[in-house]
């Protein structure tokens, strides 16, 4: 509901002609996927800001802040509940033609997980913070001139991973999905 009224408002906006769709404070894009990190599956969302950092008439270099939020959608026995949140920041490339718009970025930050688990589990309650990458390329249609709507495909992961905490096994994985940008 909250993205087609904003797609509607978007659509039916006119940029200035020296000026960006939306202010610097906006996100310009949202982001609807899923990690699939066998055999969990969590679906997540995420919004980003990105800015062009060299700029030519098809092609840009930019720079992307995402933050965003995913919640196990079946987590494995003994686990009860499964949440992850990362905020990310990298270095991409995008390219809108006529009618095709793709792009890719990589991104480093941090990625907050919990874990909770049955009682009576041997693991106890898991909260934190470890270092995450993650990289994607995506591909689409310019639907607008200043909007663009594509699929996504990348793989996602923390630094490390230690045994004594089974549920950062379950961070992150292979990340697909949907894209909206303006801008």
């Amino acid at each position: 509901m909250v993205l087609a009224l904003w797609s509607s408002l978007v659509i039916a906006a006119t940029p200035a002609a020296d000026g960006p769709l939306v202010p610097w404070y906006v996100p310009r894009s949202l982001e609807l996927g899923v990690f699939i990190n066998d055999p969990m599956v969590t679906p997540h969302f995420r919004i980003a800001w990105e800015a062009s950092i060299i700029s030519q008439p098809r092609n840009d270099l930019i720079w992307t802040v995402a933050i965003g939020s995913g919640v196990g959608a079946n987590p494995q026995r003994p686990m009860s509940a499964h949440y992850q949140h990362a905020v990310v920041a990298g270095l991409g490339y995008r390219s809108d033609r006529q009618v095709l718009h793709w792009g890719f970025h990589a991104a480093a930050g941090v990625v907050w997980y919990r874990a909770a688990y049955l009682p009576g589990s041997i693991y106890p309650f898991e909260s934190r913070v470890l270092g995450y990458i993650e990289g994607r390329v995506q591909l689409g249609l310019r639907l607008t001139p200043w909007l663009k709507g594509a699929v996504y495909f990348g793989y996602a992961s923390p630094f490390v991973f230690q045994r004594q905490y089974p549920g950062n096994t379950f961070v992150g994985g292979i990340d697909t999905g949907v894209v909206f940008d303006w801008r």
